[in-house]
């Protein structure tokens, strides 16, 4: 008597409740944060967090002046013109969000914008649960996170035409490839 004992598969249990509550509340946090009208926090971090791993690897934004070593060539101080093709660019950007980022093809997708001379900025925009919103890249040192995009202030306007240009030019880095946000 007065002896404890767990019943078999408590543990099991124990477990299994642990999955569901934390599944249960993500999707409420989702739930409440589209219902609020703002991205839920897990996923503008990532946003943000994936434009600026792209950022850093093509050498956008000034990062080589602090420190960053891109993996394309863009020609340093003695030749800052220096093309950069598309497939360069497009393996490059492929590589710096090839893991850690879950949502990335489900709740967003990245576009790197090309110009002749290379890339020349990275946009993240929201699709499924991540609909309606974008990440712009900018300096180091800036936080930039996701904003709803609406053509009524001044980011949202940025981000919809960014949109409008990316979904317009054949040349524009879509990651994951084959996957855009773009209106049919």
């Amino acid at each position: 008597m007065g002896e404890n004992r767990a019943t078999p598969g408590a543990d099991y249990d124990t477990g299994l409740r642990s999955t569901a509550m934390t599944t249960f509340s993500l999707t409420l946090s989702l739930w409440m944060a589209a219902a609020s009208g703002r991205l839920a926090p897990p996923l503008a971090k990532e946003m943000a967090d994936a434009v600026l791993a792209v950022d850093k690897a093509l050498g956008l934004e000034s990062w080589a002046s602090h420190g960053v070593k891109s993996c394309v060539d863009r020609g340093g101080a003695d030749n800052p013109a220096k093309e950069v093709s598309v497939e360069e660019a497009r393996k490059c950007a492929a590589s710096a969000v090839a893991s850690g980022l879950p949502a990335l093809g489900k709740s967003y997708v990245l576009a790197v914008l090309m110009a002749p001379i290379g890339p020349v900025t990275v946009v993240a925009f929201g699709i499924g649960d991540g609909a309606g919103w974008g990440a712009y890249s900018c300096d180091p040192g800036r936080k930039c996170p996701p904003m709803k995009m609406t053509p009524t202030s001044k980011w949202g306007k940025r981000l919809v035409d960014r949109q409008t240009k990316a979904c317009g030019d054949a040349t524009t880095i879509w990651l994951p490839e084959n996957q855009r946000a773009c209106a049919k």
